[in-house]
């Protein structure tokens, strides 16, 4: 019989969650699931309202951009001099 193994992230889980006390581990639990759902939820609202200016015409709030980049794509006046190598003309 085949056991599937859990993964890295539920083992580390697993292993704070049993040294709280009992109480504590159901608040550990609910705060968790609270935090999965927050996050969700948020993503739900920014999803909604992209596809509403999409539908409407109307710009897309900088919240609600989808694939606009991230981090090393807005270095910004941190960004590296573009090189202008002379030497293959």
């Amino acid at each position: 019989m085949y056991v599937t193994q859990a993964s890295w992230k539920s083992e580390i889980f697993q292993s704070v969650v049993g040294f709280l006390p009992d109480w504590a581990q159901g608040t550990a639990l609910g705060v968790f699931v609270l935090a999965v759902l927050t996050v969700w939820a948020i993503k739900l609202k920014r999803k909604l309202a992209y596809h509403r200016a999409v539908r409407a015409g109307r710009p897309i709030p900088e919240s609600a951009r989808f694939a606009q980049g991230r981090g090393a794509d807005h270095l910004g006046s941190y960004a590296p001099q573009a090189r202008r190598d002379h030497s293959a003309a």
